[in-house]
Order: structure tokens, then sequence, then C-alpha cells
């Protein structure tokens, strides 16, 4: 049975603090900072700036912002562990079997003393597995999606793995695209190619991203309390990851009615 999947995730929850650590302590100056912009910023100049080296300068730099600079660097890097099931979380599951109704599993929010609290990623993810298996039906799943095999397949497979949750079907994401999995990606762009899933709807003529929300701005929302509109996103990816399908196999329906020729 094809199921289409998608996910939504987030950074590693309460591993901030070590990264500012981490930045903190081993802050190191840009690359391309110059000698000129270190001298600036510092407040040097005249014979001050003339006669600091540029190493100097560097240092001089690296020191003086590195306190006020280190949350900023440190975020940059957190944020990143979002694409990553070994550290990352999961936020949001979204599926459809065949052509029935897109639905998904999210974890809510809450506040206590303005600190963002999540309910269990683990028995969302639980609940997923419960569902997907009642709708297949004893069948098994072909799950279909973009970069499904390089990202959400494996993502779901690591955080099973850490939360203890063992998957009541196979995740395949080492097999082959169209055997062990379905990948939107590649079925467009071939096993070396790079499409994205909006410029794909764009070339396909469906519904892009809408302006609001993407996958760079989901934790954004979720640390506001937004989750539901991180689901409501998430479903509709699915909705056009399957519409997607459909053309590139010239079908009107999952289950097979080819389209009628004009």
């Amino acid at each position: 049975m094809h199921v289409f999947l998608d996910i939504e995730t987030i950074p590693q929850q309460g591993g901030l603090p070590a990264y500012i650590e981490e930045a903190t302590n081993n802050f190191k100056a840009p690359n391309t900072l110059t000698k000129g912009q270190a001298c600036e910023d510092l407040g040097l100049t005249g014979n001050d700036a003339k006669y600091t080296s540029k190493d100097d300068a560097i240092a001089m730099w690296t020191k003086r912002f590195a306190e006020e600079k280190a949350p900023e660097v440190a975020e940059a890097e957190w944020r990143k562990t979002s694409f990553s099931g070994a550290k990352g979380e999961l936020v949001s599951i979204a599926w459809a079997c065949e052509d029935d109704e897109v639905v998904s599993v999210q974890r809510h929010a809450s506040f206590l003393d303005g600190e963002l609290i999540l309910s269990s990623e683990k028995e969302m993810l639980e609940s997923f597995y419960a569902q997907v298996k009642k709708g297949l039906k004893g069948r098994k799943p072909l799950f279909v999606g973009q970069f499904i095999g390089g990202f959400d397949l494996p993502f779901i497979f690591h955080r099973s793995v850490i939360l203890g949750v063992q998957p009541p079907f196979e995740i395949d994401f080492n097999g082959r695209h169209g055997k062990a999995f379905y990948d939107t990606q590649i079925a467009w762009a071939g096993f070396k190619g790079r499409m994205s899933q909006d410029n794909l709807c764009s070339a396909l003529g469906i519904e892009g991203k809408p302006g609001d929300i993407d996958g760079s701005k989901v934790w954004d929302f979720v640390k506001e309390g937004k989750v539901d509109r991180v689901a409501e996103y998430n479903r509709d990816d699915v909705q056009k990851n399957r519409e997607i399908y459909k053309r590139l196999n010239f079908i009107d329906s999952i289950r097979g009615i080819k389209k009628q020729a004009a």
C-alpha cells in the first residue's frame, strides 16, 4: 500500500546551553573577518589600528566578542540538529494511505513560567505506528515522499531506536527507490539530481508552499506554541506530494485508475 509521508523536525530540546558553553569556550572569529573590520568593531583608529597586527586585532576581537556573539553562533549550530535523527526530534508526522484523507500526529505545546514544554515524542511516534498499521490492513507499506530515503525514513528509524519504539513494519531507507520506497525527487531528477518539492510543484503547476511557513521556520513556530500551524503545513506537504506522485505516474488516483486519453 502506498503511504505518503512527511515529517517536521526540531532541534534537540534542552541541548542549547551545551552549545552555548562550547561556543563560548572555543569561540573563533569568522574566516572572513579582516583586520580593518576587527579594528573598526573594536573602536581602534589612527595609530592604534595602524600598529596593531592582523593576528593581534583578530585575537582581541575574538576575546572581546566571545561572550556577546557566542549565543548567536551556538544557536545556529544547535538548530542544525533538527536535520539529524541522532540529536533532533520529531514534532509532527503526516501521512495518507493511498487516496485516503491526509492525517497527522503532533506534539502539543504548553508553557510553564514562560518555558516551552512539549508533550512526549515517544507517545507521538507510538500513535503514528498504531494508526498506520491499522490503515495498512495487513499489507506492506511503500512509503512515498520527497527525499524520503535520505531524510524522513532514516530520521523516523533513528528516533525509534533512541526512544525504544519498535516499528510494526520495516522501515527500509537503505533500499532502492521504486522498491523499498518511492522518492519523488529521484523519480523526477534521477539518483544524483536535486529538485525541491516547491520547485517541482512550480514546474507541474501545483500550488507551492504557503507564504508564512517553510521548513526553516518550523522551530520558530513551535517555540511560540504554534504546533497546530506546523501540523497543518505538514499535512499540506503530504497532499502536494501525492499530487506530484500522480502526475509523475500519469494516474488520477493512487489505486491505479489511468488517465483517459484526450
